[in-house]
């Protein structure tokens, strides 16, 4: 049984290479977004980027282009880390593909061209001893 016919397959096979070449090398291996891991006191509330994201222990998939805020707060104690967004090595993979042309673009115009650092955040937050002179 023939599932396409004979004018269906130059079409199939123009829609098959061009999804591979529209994806970038760090597109395939990493994706746009990039796991974020926050360990803090039990009763610490986690921040990322203003909105809630738990007490103690957070982990959360972010993207990868932009810089993040990640805030700690105990009670009047604070603390502000803010990420950043490295370049990521693969993304020179498209070299061999296609020479870069297609693939190097891809990755910047959907952010796996970079990585999130530090994407491992262990902190607590800090309390100002206001009472001393």
């Amino acid at each position: 049984m023939n599932f396409l016919s004979l004018s269906q397959r130059p079409l199939l096979t123009v829609l098959v290479l061009s999804s591979l070449f529209l994806t970038g090398c760090a597109s395939i291996t990493n994706g746009s977004q990039q796991e974020v891991t926050i360990k803090t006191g039990k009763t610490t509330e986690i921040y990322i980027d203003g909105r809630y994201a738990g007490k103690g222990y957070s982990r959360k998939k972010l993207a990868r282009d932009q810089t993040h805020v990640i805030s700690l707060s105990l009670g009047e104690c604070k603390r502000t880390i803010t990420t950043e967004a490295q370049f990521n090595k693969m993304t020179l993979m498209g070299l061999l593909l296609d020479m870069g042309l297609i693939s190097i673009p891809v990755d910047f115009m959907n952010g796996a061209a970079w990585n999130i650092y530090p994407n491992k955040i262990e902190a607590q937050a800090i309390c100002n001893n206001s009472s001393q002179p």
